[in-house]
């Protein structure tokens, strides 16, 4: 059976929560289930995480990569938010407890931070090791690999800043405005960083240069020479966009050949356009029911985090869980099983660019996204109330560690290529961070 079937078993949680969070009401059992409700809402939400995945990979499958890895990309991270969202709530209903609202904000500011180390450290990590144990040395694109690099690399750049910032700010008074006039902008600009980036990864933005821009390159090219003093027919090459040009004869035939390519990746598209058509035809229920499934999903799954979420303080006060561990251990692995599951078939049978894709996709999406769209609801949900506000501002380790995951992830994927050597030092990477997540005190 494939890992999804085996996580869909899982679906018993769901029952079963709603039934302890009934029970748990009732006056005979108040404080008494508080921890068993937490662990069930948790192992709920692991197959809702992949039957989110199931659902938008058929949508995939008929729609096309472009739209349908568009929906896909915006449903991945459906728990983080919902969890988070959830959060917030929580604090705006308890808005007179101190105590209750800054346990929920840090939890949801490690459960942002801890998506993202889990997706490149434990995710990747394990993807690697399973599958170059299996295949030996894999190979993928590096240049792919180097933007979702970059991409960290912004994150990071983004989520530290409004920190630094306000860690220079002497009097107390200034610092709640500052951490707000800050972190609201910075959550705008990661939104639109994150838009344009998806554009580009989805629709291909700038892959392929239209004929008449590539001819006035050739022309500039040309007069270029003839500035120069070259020789009208002179035999010299020029290299326009990796293409060899050579005199008027060898431009001809340049641009015949470029006229074929672009011919070439029309019908390419033509043919897929069609092959779509033709199975959406065949199976004409399959996107509706895919649809509506990825709303039923969606709809259980934030039933689930507001459950989860509503004694998430309580079992932090009962256990020796702090929201530092609760969110960034605890929380992030169970939203990212589902991409767990995905990244690890696709290295298992040595597909290591679907893994790489799905590890680091998510985790820019967790960073660029769901991060600032938190900090934004909150502003929302304020309604005037400074306090409730999440403000974009993260503990010294939650930096630190995210600082290192990102230039970790560049190194493991400068060569394009890995073997079960880096998977091993990434899982030993993460296991070190759970170690001090939960050694650490406090609330």
């Amino acid at each position: 059976m494939k890992i999804r079937t085996w996580l869909n078993v899982l679906l018993v949680a769901v029952p079963a929560t709603l039934v302890v969070w009934y029970l748990s009401r009732q006056s005979g059992y108040t404080g008494k289930l508080t921890v068993l409700l937490f662990a069930l809402a948790l192992v709920a939400l692991v197959p809702l995480a992949s039957l989110i995945g199931t659902f938008t990979d058929t949508l995939e499958e008929y729609l096309g990569d472009r739209l349908g890895g568009l929906i896909g990309a915006s449903f991945s991270n459906v728990p983080e938010l919902a969890i988070g969202v959830a959060l917030l709530v929580h604090a705006h209903m308890h808005a007179g407890d101190v105590g209750t609202v800054t346990s929920d904000q840090s939890v949801v500011l490690a459960l942002m931070i801890g998506s993202v180390i889990n997706n490149v450290l434990f995710v990747l990590g394990s993807s690697i090791f399973l599958g170059a144990t299996r295949n030996g040395r894999m190979n993928f694109s590096a240049e792919s690999a180097a933007g979702y690099a970059s991409m960290l690399a912004l994150a990071v750049v983004g989520l530290a800043l409004p920190t630094l910032a306000t860690s220079l700010i002497t009097k107390s008074s200034d610092l709640r405005p500052t951490e707000l006039k800050i972190s609201v902008p910075f959550g705008i600009i990661l939104i639109l960083s994150y838009i344009f980036y998806l554009a580009a990864s989805v629709f291909k933005v700038g892959e392929h240069k239209q004929k008449k821009v590539i001819e006035e390159e050739a022309e500039e090219a040309r007069e270029r020479r003839a500035q120069s003093g070259e020789a009208e027919q002179a035999e010299a090459a020029i290299a326009i966009d990796g293409a060899v040009v050579l005199s008027d004869e060898g431009e001809e035939t340049h641009e015949t050949e470029l006229q074929k390519t672009i011919e070439g990746d029309e019908k390419e598209e033509e043919e897929e356009r069609r092959q779509l058509a033709e199975l959406r035809r065949k199976n004409p229920y399959a996107v509706p029911i895919a649809l509506v499934g990825l709303a039923i999903v969606t709809i259980v799954t934030v039933i689930m985090a507001v459950v989860l979420v509503s004694v998430t303080d309580n079992v932090i006060v009962d256990t020796s869980l702090t929201p530092l561990s609760v969110g960034l251990i605890l929380f992030p692995i169970v939203c990212n099983l589902g991409e767990q599951a995905s990244s690890v078939l696709n290295a298992w049978h040595n597909r290591m660019e679907g893994a790489m894709s799905v590890a680091a996709g998510s985790s820019v999406q967790v960073a660029l996204f769901v991060t600032p769209i938190l900090v934004l609801v909150s502003y929302v949900l304020a309604t005037g109330n400074s306090t409730l506000v999440l403000a974009m501002v993260f503990k010294p380790l939650e930096l630190i560690v995210l600082g290192l995951v990102a230039f970790v992830y560049a190194l493991v994927s400068l060569d394009g290529e890995t073997t079960w050597l880096e998977g091993l030092q990434l899982l030993a990477f993460y296991a070190m961070m759970v170690a001090v997540a939960f050694a650490l005190p406090g609330r």
